[in-house]
């Protein structure tokens, strides 16, 4: 049985996250004509793709200097951003200084734009997708301030851990050359702040060409120093986007193994972990009233209990519990259906579990030693 396709067929039954539309019955639009101007940016010149109704619903296609974002309007967030990593744009990069101009996006219709008082007072930080430190000149960096780009982000997720994923994600580009690059919220929860619907989770994809293999980042959005990481088909069936349509079936299932995040260049990476939804959403001090109580979620695991000893094993998987946003809508052999799929899914994901460990990691590892 192909579970990646069983579990597609249920998740089509609704949408996947319920709080941006749920059995919305309107049919997945395209957005690549909307990218035409910067197809520079998405590996093959193809823009990710949703395949979700809800989530499609009230989005805007925006192209940047050096990034590309579809915006939603029921979020008031991007859903992803795009980008195209090379070792001269990073080298460029190094030599600019950051210059906080954070503004609404004027391309956006009033009615569905964010604007910087809905971030005032919520504790959260308004945290960029593509991050400003990628961009090679003052154009580009000014753009990626754009509320268009931003997600409500835990502080000290968007300072600490975070910073360290986007450092390494630099250097890696510096190394190899180039790399293509899209990263997004995952929303589990009917979390909401205002206007801004929260994400629990965020996922950094990368395809590194010089390897043909690709591989995404998972973190919490709240506190600490969790992440893992999953092959694209699991963010995929996870969250419902394609971050790299381009790719042939033999690449997307080729993974690569990502370098261990070094927030403010420390030199010991971080290792990954188990990451759980339940653990994101959190907003820093001053927002902490606006947290809501949410219904359960299911774990992430990412490595083998003993990856801190070994750094060798390690354990890649996605799967989220969907009845807490299911909701009413879903008849009730739809959850029978779901539950007998995840007990199948989680048993793929033992019985294929395997070593997953290029130089890169190795050299970390012994050094970390």
């Amino acid at each position: 049985m192909n579970l990646f396709a069983e579990a597609k067929k249920l998740y089509a039954f609704c949408g996947f996250v319920s709080a941006i539309g749920l059995c919305a019955g309107v049919t997945p639009s395209a957005h690549a004509e909307g990218f035409d101007a910067c197809r520079d940016h998405f590996y093959a010149g193809q823009s990710p793709e949703i395949d979700n109704p809800g989530m499609n619903r009230n989005t805007f296609p925006l192209c940047y200097e050096g990034f590309a974002v579809l915006y939603s309007g029921i979020s008031f967030t991007g859903l992803w951003s795009a980008e195209h990593l090379t070792s001269d744009h990073i080298e460029d990069a190094m030599d600019m200084k950051r210059v906080n101009a954070f503004h609404p996006d004027s391309n956006i219709p009033d009615a569905f734009r964010s604007e910087l008082s809905d971030y005032s007072h919520t504790g959260y930080d308004r945290g960029h997708l593509t991050p400003s430190g990628d961009e090679w000149d003052s154009q580009s960096q000014q753009e990626t301030f754009t509320l268009a780009n931003m997600i409500p982000q835990n502080p000290d997720n968007n300072r600490n851990l975070w910073e360290g994923i986007e450092s390494v994600t630099r250097q890696l580009a510096e190394d190899d050359g180039e790399i293509y690059v899209v990263t997004g919220p995952i929303f589990t929860k009917k979390l909401k702040v205002g206007r801004l619907l929260v994400p629990t989770m965020i996922f950094k994809a990368i395809y590194d060409p010089s390897k043909h293999k690709a591989a995404a980042y998972i973190v919490a959005n709240g506190p600490g120093n969790r992440w893992t990481q999953v092959p694209i088909p699991y963010l995929i069936e996870f969250t419902r986007i394609n971050p790299f349509p381009g790719l042939s079936d033999s690449e997307i299932k080729e993974e690569l193994p990502l370098p261990w995040p070094r927030p403010h260049d420390q030199n010991r990476g971080i290792p990954p972990g188990t990451v759980s939804p339940d653990d994101g959403g959190v907003p820093g001090s001053l927002g902490s009233h606006h947290k809501a109580q949410e219904a359960e979620g299911s774990a992430i695991q990412g490595t083998s209990e003993n990856q801190g000893e070994s750094g060798k094993e390690e354990m890649y998987g996605a799967i989220i519990a969907l009845e807490e946003f299911i909701g009413s809508e879903v008849k009730k052999e739809a959850i029978s259906h779901y539950n007998e799929l995840k007990k199948k899914f989680m048993g793929y994901l033992k019985s294929n579990a395997s070593p997953k460990l290029n130089d890169r990691k190795e050299q970390e590892f012994q050094s970390n030693e």
